[in-house]
């Protein structure tokens, strides 16, 4: 199956999507004068939406799709040869401000200066790329470089690759990159969520692998609060999140990435 149509498939699996798709559908009959049925549909588009969106419920939904590792602690993680943080949301800086964008990459970047300064490895690798930058802005690799410069890391300790589109490019190019300068264990820097698949890959390419996410899954939102029974936002992209990894996952098992 081509790329693009996975990304169509991924995509209309979205919670957002199929809500959409049956409430269209439940338009569709109400035009046709099919009442009972598009009222039928609409209902169940909104309450569909609701499940997906509503703290309460959507906790409960992503601790069933995606199984995440423990999170480890700093004094519990072994030593390695190399950090590898893998990008998550880099853009172009187009204001006038002398920072680079590191968008929610910001959280994977601090902890990996942070493994580096406890001397857990010598060497930081940063891999990823989001954007096709314009002249004179920085490269995703580069924001990345110049975020860990800034909290303290040696220019001459970063390795980047800015070449991977995604998670098993992230391996296999981070992998290559590896092998030139000897690294064969890593401490992987990545979301909670994403770290079964982005370790599976990256132990598919070769390296050894120890699981060090920033940071870990929060309370389960309890039913008996009503706030956590309203719909958000915030809810519905991190039900997105990991309604895409748990897709993402499936095929990488596929195709043999992981």
């Amino acid at each position: 199956m081509p790329d693009w149509a996975e990304d169509l498939l991924t995509l209309l699996a979205m919670p957002l999507s199929i809500a959409a798709i049956v409430a269209a559908g439940g338009l569709l009959a109400l035009l046709l004068r099919r009442y009972r049925l598009g009222t039928a549909l609409v209902a169940v588009a909104a309450l569909w939406l609701w499940l997906w969106s509503a703290p309460a419920f959507v906790s409960r939904i992503a601790s069933r799709l995606v199984e995440v590792p423990p999170l480890a602690t700093l004094q519990t993680l072994p030593q390695a040869d190399a950090i590898v943080v893998l990008l998550n949301d880099v853009g172009a800086n187009t204001s006038r401000r002398d920072w680079p964008l590191a968008g929610t990459t910001a959280d994977s970047l601090w902890h990996g200066a942070r493994l580096f300064a406890a001397n857990k490895a010598p060497v930081v690798i940063v891999s990823g790329s989001s954007y096709d930058p314009k002249p004179g802005q920085l490269t995703s690799g580069e924001v990345m470089r110049e975020f860990l410069t800034a909290m303290g890391v040696p220019a001459r300790a970063i390795l980047t690759e800015d070449r991977s589109t995604n998670t098993r490019e992230n391996a296999v190019f981070s992998a290559r990159l590896a092998a030139r300068h000897d690294i064969q264990t890593v401490l992987l820097v990545t979301r909670l969520w994403h770290m079964p698949r982005a370790a599976g890959a990256f132990r598919k390419a070769g390296l050894t692998v120890a699981p060090a996410a920033p940071s870990g899954r929060g309370r389960t939102p309890r039913f008996t609060k009503a706030k956590n029974l309203v719909p958000n936002a915030k809810s519905l992209r991190g039900a997105t999140l990991y309604v895409h990894e748990w897709l993402g996952t499936l095929v990488y098992r596929w195709r043999g990435w992981i």
